[in-house]
């Protein structure tokens, strides 16, 4: 084969004018300079018998001369002369295009097959390149004319290899290239060694002729260049198309790594350049809020406070909630008048926004709540919830019309008389108060004391674990009464602390966000909540309103266990046989839930034993306080999905417990079909299939109606479903068939069966009970055909009809998956995996942030090597946007495997530095306390250290990251630091529960601190390094 990369030359004497014969080389008529024909003519014997006499005389004076040109070769293959020759063109090559095939079997070439060329120059010289370009030994060139050197260097590339769309020259057939036979010559006579060269030489000519002229004429721009340029073309088309400004930034962003130094001012001024260009474009530019926003984030780590203050002002002249919020955030993160700055930043929202946005109100409402948490104040974000809760369900019919203001005169009275509140015990409500005022009497509520266990010697450490303790077991606001209120002014709640957070809620939507939210705070993640509560892409509430995330039973579920950080061995030896270890993995629909709101069911077979919520999620909380809080919050009997999320959490630490508050529920509305629903599902979880069978049989069978009722087709599907994974598949075609009110099993019952089933789906109101109709439909056309391909064609055919990433849309993607899981894995019927894998990895291109479609992904890829396909997604810090819990799946998906941790903790690593330095996720301080919990455990205590500093000056009012800085990273933090640290504290309005000088003091004298600064007694610099030069000499 021909070499491109070196010029070779056969090793020939001087003025040679003969070809060279090698027992491998083709025989050619002609050769370039070779004169007349050399063929040799037959010789006699006589000539040969002298040839063997004169071959002795030959052989002594033959063995000098080679000896003499090996030493001469081994010194210098070229002389003065010669190289001067071996660097001009010579035609002695020839292209060996049959190959040997034992190469392929061995996987290298054969040394004894190889022709012994050499290289001309030594390598020196470049194939393509004048001769004066020359190739050293350290891979580098050299060129003689430095100034034209470097600005061939800097011309971008001008030639790009495209590939030919028509051209069939490599046809792929199943995935293949097949492997032709040779091409036979169009003339079969043979071909000269001079006409093959002379062929090949002006076919090149004239191609290099014509590229370098085209190239001439036109440079071709690289892939970022050309997208570029038509984004700037759409834009001087229309430049009021804010999505192309958007993707014009994004693909300019996308060249600078956001992890390297000074990548975020890099950035930032990317930034500004193009969305300064973008609002002085059109008029309509100006008043996009996602313009404005990104504008106003970039401009933040270039410019000071005072100059982006005006930008503020201008941009929240338009009201959008959205804009408040980030302004909001801006404050809390720049504000320097402690808490109370950040209080007057929040009351002016509240009184700028318009009294019909409840839901941006109650944005603003959530986050007050969710700060007074972070910085220390949980029985103040308790009594928000309790008094706004009170003056929203249970108000006294009296005040039902009265203004909100004279409610809240009369509210004041009932706060301070200091009877139990929502929540807590023999608590009766704001209502039964009012009509019962004769009773004066409060009744006492239980006050839980703080008995910290002493358990560290350091007193650092001590007063860390004692804030930690009392934040954890004081939720609940104290009474003046009771005597722990004398040591901590902060427990106790007045009317005066929470009444201008206070609002008017009058919608049922409004309501129940506020129901949803005062869960979330107390650290039951319901997904896709905060998302909901603004257009897409706009809010990013997900930064601080995921509790969750940070309490320490989450962290240790995230995070693998110690002994599993290390590669453990993958194989052991039975009578010196390897037999592989079988591999462990983590539960893939265990921890991470992120989908789109109300896009799927609480009762899920895919969640096990329990509902949405399992003993983990609800680990630390108060259960009792939580069932009260439900239980008091209810809008009627027939509230149904406050009922059912009641349900969830009673299951999650007892589904006996559950049941019996569906009886309750039931007793209250017995023709209620989802409340039935949820007690039949409640059945099977518990495992009594034979009861879960009696309540569809007596609901759908014994009172059966011949018009449909509604919600009556998820009974049917549950029903169905539940037959089918408990293996009983005639059970199951027959509910099927009664709930298309067919009779039989032919294969006419079948087919009125299906169009049937199919008029009722386009007959439903909500596309809830259509999705129902159609995997009845799809499971149908399973238990019939045996082909899940049918099945397939009945749920794209659906999927066709809906728009990508609407609710509905996804939550028949996530019901199509868990089909296909459960028929191939769960049931073990015989299906190509590849049909799985495909339909999952369209579907994480719609929903990238989906839980349930990455967990089937996992799923699909065990023993597959998950780590190549889905490598790519992990640690990718490109322009994707991903949100907070799909950095944190990220983190989970890394130790899914057991012994894979410590391999993916890098990839781990460089995807959260990302998030962290992206605008998107640099406030969160979930993935903050993610990250440095990370390096705690990987004993990496200096970078956790600098990793805390930076999220104390990104999340300056959280004091669970301060309090890091005494426990786990004390070892790294001096004494003078952490006093230094709780000043800062106390200048940033966090509460502290008790001074650490306190604890000080019971330790004796001040302890000294380390930091080696001298006090005033001390001497000046000199005589104090000259001590320090004497101490530290070795005698």
């Amino acid at each position: 084969m021909l070499n491109t990369q070196n010029t070779f030359q056969l090793p020939t004497a001087k003025n040679m004018s003969f070809a060279p014969s090698f027992s491998s080389f083709p025989s050619f008529d002609s050769f370039p300079n070779s004169g007349p024909s050399q063929t040799p003519k037959p010789e006699n014997v006589e000539e040969k018998s002298k040839k063997k006499k004169k071959k002795k005389d030959r052989s002594s004076k033959d063995r000098e001369e080679k000896h003499q040109r090996h030493s001469a070769h081994s010194k210098d293959p070229f002389d003065a002369s010669s190289r001067e020759k071996a660097e001009e063109p010579t035609t002695f090559y020839y292209s060996d295009r049959r190959g040997d095939p034992e190469n392929i079997q061995y996987g290298k070439l054969s040394s004894r097959d190889v022709p012994k060329y050499f290289v001309v120059n030594r390598g020196r010289t470049i194939l393509g390149l004048p001769s004066f370009y020359a190739s050293s030994n350290r891979a580098q060139v050299t060129f003689d004319d430095r100034s034209k050197s470097l600005k061939l260097l800097s011309i971008p590339p001008r030639r790009r290899l495209t590939a030919d769309l028509n051209s069939t020259k490599y046809h792929e057939v199943d995935g293949f290239l097949p492997l032709g036979k040779a091409r036979r010559a169009a003339n079969t006579g043979d071909y000269t060694f001079r006409s093959i060269i002379d062929k090949d030489e002006s076919e090149s000519e004239s191609g290099s002729a014509s590229d370098s002229s085209s190239s001439d004429d036109e440079r071709t721009l690289t892939s970022h260049e050309e997208t570029l340029r038509k984004l700037e073309q759409q834009l001087s088309a229309d430049p009021s198309s804010i999505d192309t400004w958007l993707r014009l930034l994004s693909q300019t962003l996308s060249t600078t790594n956001i992890t390297t130094k000074d990548a975020r001012k890099a950035r930032s001024d990317q930034t500004i350049s193009i969305l300064s260009r973008a609002l002085s474009a059109h008029p309509r530019n100006a008043s996009s809020a996602s313009l404005r926003l990104k504008y106003l984030r970039a401009i933040e780590e270039l410019w000071s406070e005072s100059e982006c203050l005006p930008k503020w002002e201008d941009a929240l002249k338009l009201g959008d909630i959205n804009i408040w919020m980030e302004w909001f955030e801006w404050r809390i993160a720049k504000s320097t008048d402690g808490l109370d700055g950040v209080i007057d930043a929040a009351l002016r929202i509240l009184s700028s926004l318009d009294h019909s946005e409840e839901v941006g109100r109650l944005r603003v409402f959530w986050r007050i709540a969710v700060l007074f948490q972070q910085a220390g104040y949980h029985e103040r974000a308790t009594a928000m919830f309790q008094a706004q809760a009170e003056l929203t369900f249970i108000n006294p019919q009296t005040f039902n019309f009265a203004s909100f203001e004279s409610r809240l005169e009369a509210f004041e009275e009932f706060w301070e008389s200091e009877v139990p509140r929502i929540g807590e015990p023999n608590a009766k409500g704001w209502s039964y108060w009012a009509s019962h005022k004769q009773e004066r009497d409060p009744v006492p509520t239980p006050v839980s004391t703080i008995t910290p266990t002493i358990l560290e010697l350091d007193p650092y450490r001590q007063w860390a674990e004692y804030e930690t303790q009392a934040d954890r077991s004081s939720q609940l606001p104290l009474r003046t009464t009771d005597d722990a209120s004398d040591l901590d002014p902060y427990a106790t709640i007045l009317f005066a602390d929470i009444q201008p957070f206070l609002l008017d809620l009058q919608t049922p939507h409004a309501k129940n966000v506020f129901r949803l939210a005062w869960l979330s705070t107390l650290g039951l993640h319901i997904p896709g909540f905060s998302a909901s509560l603004s257009s897409p892409g706009t809010g990013w509430d997900d930064r601080w309103s995921y509790t969750h995330f940070t309490k320490p039973t989450f962290l240790d579920a995230l995070l693998p266990s110690a002994e599993s950080w290390h590669v453990k061995l993958t194989a052991d030896a039975f009578a010196g046989a390897l037999v592989g270890r079988q591999k462990v993995y983590r539960d893939s629909f265990g921890l991470m839930k992120n989908w789109s709101f109300g896009s799927f069911p609480l009762f899920d077979p895919v969640y096990g034993s329990a509902g949405m919520w399992n003993k983990q999620d609800i680990a630390g909380l108060d259960t009792g306080f939580v069932s009260r809080v439900f239980s008091s919050l209810r809008l009627g009997k027939d509230d149904v999905g406050w009922d059912m999320l009641y349900l969830t959490f009673e299951a999650a630490s007892s589904v006996k417990s559950a049941l019996k508050l569906s009886r309750s529920f039931l007793a209250t509305a017995p023709n209620s079909l989802p409340h039935w629903e949820a007690h039949a599902k409640l059945e099977s979880i518990r495992g009594k299939l034979d009861d879960a069978r009696k309540v569809y049989q007596t609901l759908l069978v014994a009172s059966a109606q011949p018009s449909l009722r509604p919600d009556e087709s998820h009974l049917w599907w549950d029903w169905a479903e539940m037959e089918w994974l408990a293996g009983q598949g005639e059970n199951a075609l027959s509910v099927i068939l009664r709930a298309a009110r067919i009779e039989g099993r032919g294969g006419v019952a079948i087919l009125r069966a299906k169009r049937t089933l199919n008029d009722f789906g386009r007959e439903c109101n909500t596309w809830q009970e259509k999705e129902a109709w159609i995997k009845l439909m799809a499971l149908l056309d399973v238990m019939t055909s045996l082909n899940i391909q049918n099945a397939l064609s009945t749920f794209d055919e659906e999927l066709m009809r809906i728009e990508p990433r609407e609710i509905a849309h996804e939550s028949l993607t996530m019901a199509s998956l868990l089909f296909l899981y459960r028929y191939g894995s769960v049931l073990k019927h015989p299906m190509p995996p590849s049909i799985l894998r495909e339909r999952v990895i369209q579907a994480i291109a719609h929903y990238p942030h989906n839980s349930i479609v990455l967990a089937i992904f996992l799923e699909v890829e065990k023993g597959q090597g998950v780590w190549g396909r889905i490598r790519a997604t992990l640690g990718d810090n490109g322009e994707n946007m991903k949100d907070v819990a799909r950095r944190i799946q990220e983190v989970w998906i890394a130790g899914w495997e057991s012994g894979r941790w410590e391999a993916e903790i890098e990839r781990t690593r460089a995807g959260l530095a990302g998030a962290v330095e992206h605008e998107r996720t640099r406030g969160s301080l979930q993935l903050w306390r993610t990250y440095i919990e990370i390096e705690i455990r990987a004993k990496q205590h200096k970078k956790a250290r600098s990793l805390l500093l930076q999220a104390i000056r990104e999340c300056p009012r959280c004091k669970d990251l301060y309090l890091l800085a005494f426990v786990p990273l004390r070892g790294v933090f001096k004494n003078w630091e952490l006093d230094a640290m709780v000043e800062t504290m106390a200048e940033r309005g966090i509460r502290m529960r008790k001074g650490l000088d306190e604890v000080l003091e019971k330790w004796g004298p001040r302890i000294q601190k380390d930091n080696e600064v001298m006090s005033d007694r001390e001497d000046d610099e000199i005589e104090y390094n000259a001590k320090e030069t004497r101490r530290l000499q070795p005698y």
